[in-house]
């Protein structure tokens, strides 16, 4: 499948998931905060769709209770994505912001010493 509408099927299907995940995980903004699924990777023979997600609280149960309510969220989406092969869902931790603010500050860090 060429890379231009696997690009548009995970931008659909990021949208598509956001709305079912809000829908489907009970009392979600009192557990985890903001949910954000940060983005999505559809593989090349439309096998496997992984979903990167975040959240400001509870940040280590959020794969796990997503994965409690994975037959729900992927029963869903099946119906409403129309393809000839619907992926397998599954669900990722995004640790890139938690990256980022630990490389800003060694930067910071070395920014710091240069200028002494």
């Amino acid at each position: 499948m060429n890379k231009d509408r696997i690009k548009k099927l995970e931008s659909m299907a990021q949208k598509l998931l956001s709305e079912i995940i809000f829908e489907e995980v009970e009392d979600s903004e009192k557990v985890f905060g903001i949910i954000t699924i940060t983005w999505v990777k559809i593989s090349p023979d439309l096998s496997y769709l992984d979903v990167f997600v975040s959240s400001f609280m509870q940040k280590e149960i959020l794969p796990k209770t997503l994965a409690k309510h994975w037959y729900d969220i992927q029963k869903r989406f099946n119906l409403k994505m129309v393809l000839v092969k619907i992926p397998k869902i599954r669900f990722r931790y995004d640790d890139s912001w938690e990256s980022y603010v630990s490389m800003d500050a060694l930067f910071r860090e070395i920014k710091e010493e240069i200028e002494k």
